[in-house]
């Protein structure tokens, strides 16, 4: 019996490989892994994994513009960066979050130093962030300005797009402009469309009700400029309003590529060929962040090259509920506590394989 691992985290514990590296050795059945991707925390930690890539560190501003050191991956001159590196929710407390004043100038940075490296390719996961600045401070960082009617520079966090009226992109930075960039996410939201970024989700960003209607002042003011001073049509499509808009800027300027994270990995290693050789596939992935869209599109394209393989799901008895259930075989169900550190979480994990393993797989 050949099983397939491929879970992108488990609670708080988003390293993908190490987790899978974890059921490899507790199921002891004919065990493979592959990385899960949603886009956002472990999305570097898997890719490195995957290509065998080189860790580059920089020095970059958080969301609240305090310095941090973040890292991406390089392979020749393949960069993966994740954007929670840098502007993500896992780098403040939830006391600190404060979306009006925040920006992902940090993001920026660390692509300027991608292509110092060399890189003239990217693949950016843009999920889990605490920003929702349409991409100002990474335009910023890049070599954008932005000035009020009176002619005064602005500081590029979120509160201040409302203020914009013109843009100098004469600076900005031209090796991006010959890059290829792809955008891995798994989120669908628009910008002002169904599923806007300024619903649900900006909550989690510290976001009050009085926060949202400014900015959706700003928003508003801040694309309409953008789309003057490039000369293009209004644009709003699902997965622009990722990043907190980041992904709608990457693709205006840079005409960026988006895809689901997991297409990029299930291409790379010619899923549909390759699932044909398995049993059991095992999935799991925090469902309440991106509705376990990832999760269900896998199961999807595995059933469809494989109708006798078994899907399984782990599930979080704490957290949202996955939709679409008829694309699993099981639901196994596991509780651990929120509370652990890293080694607790490693712990029940492990003991959460071998329980899999002794009800699902024994005999």
């Amino acid at each position: 019996m050949k099983v397939l691992v491929a879970i992108d985290s488990i609670k708080n514990y988003e390293n993908s490989i190490e987790i899978g590296n974890i059921f490899k050795e507790e199921l002891g059945k004919d065990v493979d892994i592959i990385p899960f991707l949603d886009g956002g925390e472990g999305t570097v930690e898997a890719m490195q994994a995957f290509l065998d890539g080189d860790y580059h560190y920089v020095n970059v501003h958080n969301p609240k513009n305090e310095v941090i050191t973040a890292r991406y991956v390089m392979k020749d001159k393949h960069a993966v960066m994740e954007m929670a590196e840098s502007s993500g929710l896992r780098l403040l407390y939830q006391e600190d979050l404060d979306v009006m004043n925040s920006s992902s100038l940090g993001f920026g940075e660390m692509m300027v130093d991608g292509l110092n490296a060399g890189a003239n390719t990217f693949f950016i996961g843009i999920g889990d962030t605490a920003t929702n600045d349409l991409g100002m401070g990474m335009l910023y960082a890049l070599g954008a300005r932005f000035f009020n009617s009176e002619g005064k520079e602005l500081n590029p966090i979120a509160k201040n797009m409302v203020e914009v009226e013109n843009i100098d992109i004469s600076n900005i930075d031209h090796r991006l402009l010959k890059a290829e960039i792809t955008i891995g996410t798994s989120s669908d939201t628009t910008l002002f469309g169904e599923n806007s970024f300024l619903e649900n989700r900006i909550y989690r960003k510290g976001a009050s009700v009085e926060d949202i209607a400014f900015l959706y002042k700003g928003s508003k003011n801040f694309k309409e400029k953008i789309e003057q001073t490039l000369g293009i049509n209004p644009l709003d499509l699902p997965s622009l309003g990722s990043g907190g808009g980041v992904a709608w800027a990457l693709y205006a300027f840079f005409k960026a590529k988006i895809s689901k994270s997991m297409d990029v990995i299930l291409e790379k290693i010619d899923f549909d060929t390759m699932i044909k050789n398995y049993d059991i596939l095992i999935l799991g992935e925090n469902v309440d962040t991106f509705d376990g869209l990832s999760s269900i599109n896998v199961a999807n394209v595995a059933k469809a090259y494989n109708q006798k393989l078994k899907v399984i799901f782990l599930e979080d008895q704490d957290g949202k509920k996955i939709g679409q259930r008829e694309n699993f075989d099981k639901i196994y169900d596991y509780h651990i506590s929120d509370n652990f550190d890293r080694d607790q979480m490693k712990d029940a994990i492990r003991a959460l394989a071998k329980d899999l393993s002794q009800n699902y797989f024994s005999g």
